[in-house]
């Protein structure tokens, strides 16, 4: 599957230097949902033009003054989903998006949001940072022809 379009939403974020890459502004390791490295099996799925994402919380599980974490995968085969981003929430706006390559590797790039850095410019206008993130059950990745995959994301 092609994932070089998930990777392109963030490569400006992750080839900048400037971006932060340690722990100060970064996103809290008690918070809800942020210490995930996998996905869990009720991970909903996200359609790119270069394949799926999985992201974790769904809609159901936040609310509109959420505070916590929502992390997506790369899906490149069933048992293969690389970390792409993890953003955190408080109080239902996005304050930290740390990704990566969403090749497996380690370099994470962050962006503390308020932010002036170029790097972070327009990011909060990209739809996969958005509170409401519409995606399909996670079996849609490999069972397209479901009844549920036909409906509307939720």
């Amino acid at each position: 599957m092609n994932t070089r379009l998930p990777i392109l939403f963030f490569a400006g974020l992750a080839a900048s230097s400037g971006v932060l890459a340690g722990p100060p502004g970064g996103i809290p390791s008690d918070g809800r949902h942020c210490a995930l490295q996998t996905p869990p099996p009720d991970a909903g799925a996200y359609v790119t033009p270069g394949g799926f994402l999985l992201a974790f919380p769904r809609n159901s599980g936040v609310g509109r003054d959420y505070t916590g974490c929502r992390t997506l995968w790369v899906v490149q085969g069933p048992d293969d989903t690389p970390l792409l981003m993890r953003l955190y929430f408080r109080g239902g706006r996005l304050a930290v998006a740390e990704a990566q390559d969403g090749r497996g590797g380690g370099d994470v790039r962050r962006c503390v949001l308020p932010s002036a850095d170029r790097a972070c410019a327009g990011l909060q206008d990209n739809p996969l940072v958005a509170l409401d993130l519409p995606t399909w059950p996670r079996v849609c990745t490999e069972q397209p022809d479901l009844p549920a995959c036909a409906q509307d994301p939720e």
